[in-house]
């Protein structure tokens, strides 16, 4: 096979580079508006996604979020995901933690 047509070939195998899913995602302090979310670090990752009851909320860059804006007496679930500048794609979602707003 020619040079020319074995880099064709491999010029067509597209491969996502995506970065792990975070792990031990855990909430804290949480009151009747508010929850403090925190995960381990991603190596590979430039940023994290946070959703909200299945729906992105918001990005950060850290390890840690204050989601806010919740509403008394409430269930939500949250989980989040690893996102790749370089290579834009997104991890799977980390485990989901489901909290209880306070009264």
């Amino acid at each position: 096979m020619e040079a020319h047509q074995q880099q064709q070939r491999h010029s067509h195998r597209i491969q996502l580079i995506r970065p792990n899913a975070p792990v031990n995602l855990t909430a804290s302090a949480t009151t009747k508006t508010k929850t403090e979310l925190s995960w381990d670090a991603v190596s590979q990752a430039d940023g994290y996604n946070i959703y909200k009851n299945g729906a992105k909320s918001t990005t950060v860059t850290g390890t840690s979020h204050t989601a806010s804006g919740l509403t008394a007496s409430t269930e939500y679930d949250f989980y989040v995901t690893a996102i790749s500048d370089k290579h834009k794609t997104e991890s799977e979602a980390s485990n989901v933690v489901t909290i209880t707003t306070t009264a």
